[in-house]
């Protein structure tokens, strides 16, 4: 496995495991997931292309925007690639660094304790591929969890 496929898989699972945790609402898309799925015309109207392939949003009006704002959420939730998420190997001592960032559900819990969950949840699902890819020392991962918001 390349080092790419690696962050790939481990971004994938990384933030495929932050979602299963309970008391996360949703990890936070980065900026160029969300570029990704705009557009602007010639005539300055926004359409955004649904997640699904679907026939995208167009216009300028609440009820465009609403919906627009829907499917970003939902998109964060269930993106396969995982906005909110980053993996950077340390070529020093090949230890991974995963970056999670996502929003705290309210009443699902302290903010401190679902990101510590999300750590360990994290953690856990990377250790089959570091384990795969005979990285030296182990292959091992440090993951930082910033919570940017309560819903």
């Amino acid at each position: 496995m390349t080092q790419r496929d690696t962050r790939t898989e481990l971004e994938r699972r990384a933030g495929a495991a932050a979602r299963a945790t309970e008391g996360v609402a949703f990890l936070r898309p980065n900026l160029a997931g969300l570029l990704r799925r705009l557009t602007v015309g010639a005539s300055g109207r926004v359409a955004v292309r649904a997640p699904d392939g679907g026939r995208p949003v167009r216009g300028d009006g609440e009820a465009a925007r609403d919906t627009a704002r829907e499917m970003a959420r939902e998109a964060a939730r269930e993106a396969p690639h995982p906005g909110g998420v980053r993996a950077v190997r340390d070529a020093a001592d090949g230890t991974w660094e995963v970056e999670i960032l996502l929003t705290v559900r309210r009443g699902g819990g302290r903010a401190r304790d679902v990101a510590r969950a999300v750590r360990r949840a994290v953690e856990h699902a990377a250790e089959p591929i570091l384990d795969e890819e005979g990285a030296p020392l182990g292959g091992r991962v440090r993951t930082t969890v910033v919570v940017t918001g309560i819903v």
